[in-house]
């Protein structure tokens, strides 16, 4: 297969799996796949998703030993959480706004995206990140996404076919959450009006 053509594969197949998992994603943006539109509290924000992956993929990379956070699709729980009508506002834009602030502050002291950094670029820019009081909160916020997407189950759209927890080897408890019972369908069933 060319590469090209395994590029729109795996763009149509992240896109498909977008589709089916995540009904949430209202605005997607399918012209392309490296940004999505999302909206919170009547806001519409513009998630970078190339930016995203690129940094979690730096995080917590693919390994012979371990699944990386794009293997674990780290970035759709991301934006799983972004759409959480549970979760508080502030919590959803604190992941947008310091997306955003890495971008911008990358802009700054490099004069280009993070994305045209070469990859000892990228891992440099990333610790200088980390001893900022704004990026130490993000990126630990952002492990803490990773980790979560490891021990969630795959009806949430991470840790596909459970490779997670096989990696660590965890048996998910019985029995397993569907579409219609999972968070937040779940809380709704003896509160219908919620």
């Amino acid at each position: 297969m060319k590469l090209v053509e395994r590029r729109f594969f795996l763009k149509t197949l992240i896109a498909g799996g977008i589709a089916l998992q995540i009904p949430f994603v209202y605005s997607c943006n399918t012209e392309s796949l490296d940004s999505l539109t999302i909206s919170i509290d009547n806001n519409n924000y513009n998630i970078n998703l190339s930016l995203l992956r690129t940094i979690l993929d730096i995080l917590y990379p693919n390994t012979s030993i371990s699944p990386g956070a794009l293997v674990l699709k780290s970035d759709i729980y991301y934006l799983w959480i972004l759409k959480d009508n549970k979760l508080e506002s502030s919590k959803k834009l604190f992941l947008i706004k310091n997306l955003d602030k890495f971008s911008q502050f990358c802009n700054e002291k490099n004069g280009k995206s993070f994305q045209k950094l070469d990859k000892n670029k990228q891992e440099e820019f990333i610790e200088i990140v980390s001893h900022t009081n704004w990026g130490e909160k993000y990126l630990s916020r952002v492990m803490t996404v990773i980790i979560e997407s490891m021990f969630a189950h795959p009806v949430y759209g991470s840790n596909p076919e459970k490779i997670g927890w096989n990696w660590i080897n965890y048996k998910g408890g019985i029995p397993e959450p569907q579409e219609r019972n999972r968070y937040p369908e779940i809380l709704s069933i003896n509160n219908p009006k919620s």
